[in-house]
């Protein structure tokens, strides 16, 4: 394992966080969606 560059790592881990962060999004916005629907929130 050779030793990166600490800011560069600072930004690597961001990067990561960001990508976990997009990743959860989706998996929790169509439940979100679907529970917004049935509870009427969209007016039908």
């Amino acid at each position: 394992m050779s030793e990166l560059d600490p800011e560069l790592e600072k930004k690597a881990h961001r990067a990561q966080m960001i990508l976990y962060g997009v990743m959860i999004l989706f998996v929790i916005l169509p439940f979100v969606l679907l529970w917004m629907k049935n509870h009427g929130v969209f007016g039908k």
